[in-house]
């Protein structure tokens, strides 16, 4: 009877383990207690205002400098995350589109660009790294580049009542279609650019037309009314996924789509805090339900630090000033 009794009892010991090794097979985002700091696949880029482009490794914590700081705004980063691209304007009429290689900064070529504008827009860079899609400027409106800087469009608009208007935001999508705002509605192109469809109305007065695709092509993601909202890729089952006392703005998917990282918590003060108007990562499973985003209030939300760094007494996750985009 005894000899059956520890018979059972290493059996069931035996498949704790085994069920414990798979999941350490697949872990999860952790939260950076007890040393863990894999969050995820993937990095984390951030720019800070005028400063330079760093690199937060999403699976240790590590956060290092990938380019060091340059006066320009505009920038991103393959959705490979091999490379990268920095706007540099030498002078009226001349912009330069640098593309750098994200393991050490080194430069890989340089896309000369003469717009009718001042200045080129903001660079985007297809998911296939093919393409560079410019936000609209003054004069130029949506500008679509191959990457020896030859323009294959410039669309100044879709539809008699619609023209692009000096930084309308873009987005690319996995197919290689672009979503943007008209009419008070998200609409996205054509994979050829020649024609544009309504996606849905964006019921939202402070939404701006900034949005983020899923990688898989299945969910996009904005920021309105304060918060991120989520619906699928033809526009349907809208929600709203984040809930706080304070906002949450510029959604962005992890590389495998299960996560939404985001910017929160702007105005969540602190001993010693002037303003305390910074915003804050943290990042949600893209799972469709709604969570509270302030540190303590769902384990499931997670608020990144930086490996060796002192944690912020009240869990927030890194300060983002500027922009960020979540890359392999």
């Amino acid at each position: 009877m005894k000899k059956q009794f520890h018979l059972v009892a290493a059996v069931v010991v035996f498949t704790f383990l085994l069920v414990a090794c798979k999941k350490g097979d697949n872990p999860g985002p952790g939260n950076g207690n007890n040393n863990n700091y894999n969050y995820g696949p993937g990095s984390v880029y951030i720019k800070q205002g005028t400063e330079g482009i760093t690199r937060f490794n999403m699976s240790t914590g590590v956060l290092a400098g990938v380019l060091p700081n340059w006066l320009g705004a505009g920038w991103d980063i393959s959705w490979d995350g091999t490379k990268g691209v920095k706007q540099v304007d030498k002078a009226s009429f001349d912009t330069r589109y640098i593309i750098f290689n994200t393991s050490n900064g080194s430069t890989i070529k340089e896309i000369f660009y003469e717009p009718n504008d001042n200045h080129g827009g903001l660079p985007y860079i297809s998911p296939d790294g093919t393409l560079l899609a410019l936000m609209p400027t003054f004069d130029d409106g949506l500008v679509i580049l191959n990457m020896e800087g030859k323009v294959l469009r410039n669309i100044e608009g879709y539809g008699n009542t619609h023209e692009f208007k000096y930084l309308d935001p873009i987005s690319w999508e996995p197919g290689g279609t672009i979503l943007f705002k008209k009419d008070g509605g998200l609409w996205r192109t054509s994979a050829d650019f020649n024609r544009a469809t309504k996606v849905r109305d964006i019921p939202f007065d402070d939404w701006k037309g900034y949005v983020s695709a899923s990688p898989d092509g299945k969910k996009i993601a904005l920021s309105a009314g304060k918060h991120i909202w989520l619906m699928n890729a033809d526009g349907s089952d809208f929600h709203q996924v984040t809930e706080s006392t304070f906002s949450e703005v510029a959604p962005c998917f992890s590389p495998d789509s299960r996560y939404i990282a985001m910017k929160a918590n702007p105005r969540a003060p602190g001993d010693g805090d002037i303003g305390g108007n910074a915003y804050h990562l943290c990042f949600i499973p893209a799972d469709g339900k709604v969570y509270k985003t302030y540190p303590g209030e769902n384990s499931s939300v997670i608020h990144p630090t930086v490996k060796g760094a002192t944690p912020d007494s009240r869990g927030l996750g890194i300060t983002v000033v500027g922009d960020f985009v979540w890359r392999k």
